[in-house]
């Protein structure tokens, strides 16, 4: 329950006026080892600065198998199927883990969690330095998912602390756009180690880069002051703390309600479509369409170029709209999910046209703007959630639409394998099927999503948080 403090207050009649205690900075922390109480300050965008670079990791991660897929494959004479298992099986445990660690993170500190998992998948990514085969590389992406499955969910919980909801938009679209410079970024640069040292030498690198970011992270990193477990209300902006802050929600109603439903099914369209862009799209790219491993290094980040500037103008479009009056539904609803369906109108016409250039134009438009879905999202579950339960409500969005994680990569595969002798017509299938998938998934983002309406209710049926 919040606690308010009594101040002694100055009057006309005091003759000697205490002295004046120093405001504490933004990088000051209050006595009794309270957090700093700048919201939206100096220290909030350094944060949010390094989750932005834990997220161009995370990534990569992801990536590098993609980028050497065709490498891999040679190598252990995998079948298209067999890679589309591998694939998978980074998702086994991925939605599972977002959730329990989503939990864990309304409980502990988001700095610490966030620690933990950035060096859990950084080890994850060593046992294939030794004498790796199909089972001991299975087995590594299981356990990377499992790490990284919870980091999108805790990063955006541990910026949300750090920024007033009407502020969050950027934040949580910068947040957003570091998994495109991830892709953008490290492809080039792993694409060139792939082919100059070996596709090990790739895998090697990200998880040296993970470790050094948490060595970094441990001086660096802290938790916001927006966080009602360490911060009295009274010492709190005032429009930081909203009416549901205050009270506790049955989980149930929160993952039912029809916001979070929106959020989350839309999301799982968008997360099908980068779950292809991240395994399937750099095998078609130099199986199918032909280019070299280089090539396709770079042609593989246009997407993640095109990914930047669409949740740019989204994150820019959905602040200025709500700063300007406009309600949460069209701003976080009707907007993102209006991207959407022209994203998945582009993918399903790249699976029609012919020529290499209309192909890839069409993809890079289509597979990059589907991320919009994941930013939006997430700020408007941030919105309907108490913030005792952001973490888990984060979690539970992340780990459903994670889900598509795991069931894309191996149905493409099976796609492709019965083309037989003519893998391109599997592609065509995978890419017609992803386009009606997150076409639909917009149009559940325009009808669902009303955040300021659901956030009423969830108020209205919470009880007093203890």
């Amino acid at each position: 329950m919040d606690q308010s403090t009594t101040r002694p207050r100055s009057t006309a009649a005091t003759l000697t006026p205490p002295p004046a205690q120093p405001e504490p900075g933004p990088d000051t922390d209050r006595p009794s080892g309270r957090r700093p109480m700048t919201i939206g300050g100096t220290r909030a965008w350094v944060i949010t600065a390094m989750l932005m670079v834990l997220m161009m990791i995370n990534f990569a991660d992801k990536a590098v198998l993609g980028l050497a897929a065709t490498s891999i494959r040679a190598e252990f004479g995998l079948t298209a199927a067999q890679y589309g298992t591998i694939s998978s099986a980074f998702f086994l445990l991925f939605s599972v883990s977002a959730l329990v660690v989503g939990h864990l993170a309304d409980r502990f500190s988001t700095r610490k969690v966030l620690l933990v998992l950035a060096l859990i998948w950084s080890a994850a990514m060593l046992p294939v330095i030794g004498p790796a085969g199909f089972t001991v590389i299975l087995l590594s992406r299981v356990v990377l998912g499992a790490a990284e499955g919870p980091a999108f969910g805790v990063a955006q919980h541990a910026v949300h602390k750090w920024f007033k909801d009407a502020d969050r938009s950027m934040p949580t679209a910068w947040l957003t756009i570091a998994t495109s410079l991830g892709v953008i970024v490290g492809a080039p640069a792993l694409s060139w180690l792939i082919a100059a040292h070996g596709w090990r030498s790739a895998f090697i690198a990200v998880a040296v880069v993970g470790v050094v970011w948490s060595a970094v992270w441990l001086v660096i990193g802290r938790d916001g002051p927006i966080d009602l477990h360490a911060t009295p209300a009274a010492e709190t902006s005032t429009d930081a703390v909203r009416p549901v802050d205050r009270v506790h929600v049955p989980l149930w109603k929160i993952l039912t309600s029809r916001t979070w439903l929106g959020c989350a099914l839309s999301a799982f369209a968008g997360y099908w479509a980068v779950a292809l862009l991240i395994a399937w799209v750099p095998p078609f790219l130099t199986d199918d369409l032909g280019y070299s491993k280089a090539t396709t290094g770079t042609l593989t980040a246009l997407p993640w170029v095109v990914g930047v500037i669409a949740l740019l103008a989204q994150g820019f479009g959905t602040q200025r709209l709500m700063k300007g009056g406009v309600s949460s539904r069209w701003a976080r609803g009707v907007l993102p999910g209006s991207i959407a369906v022209v994203a998945g109108v582009c993918i399903l016409l790249s699976a029609v046209v012919h020529g290499h250039a209309a192909i890839l134009g069409l993809l890079a438009l289509g597979l990059g703007m589907c991320g919009v879905a994941f930013a939006a999202g997430a700020v408007a579950c941030g919105e309907i959630a108490p913030v005792r339960q952001r973490g888990v409500v984060l979690g539970a969005f992340v780990g459903f639409y994670s889900l598509a994680g795991v069931i894309a990569p191996f149905v493409a595969g099976v796609l492709v394998d019965r083309a037989g002798s003519d893998p391109s017509s599997g592609y065509t299938v995978v890419f017609a099927l992803t386009g009606v998938l997150v076409i639909v998934g917009g149009l559940l983002a325009v009808t669902l999503i009303s955040p300021e309406r659901d956030t009423e209710r969830l108020t209205a049926v919470g009880r007093p948080a203890a």
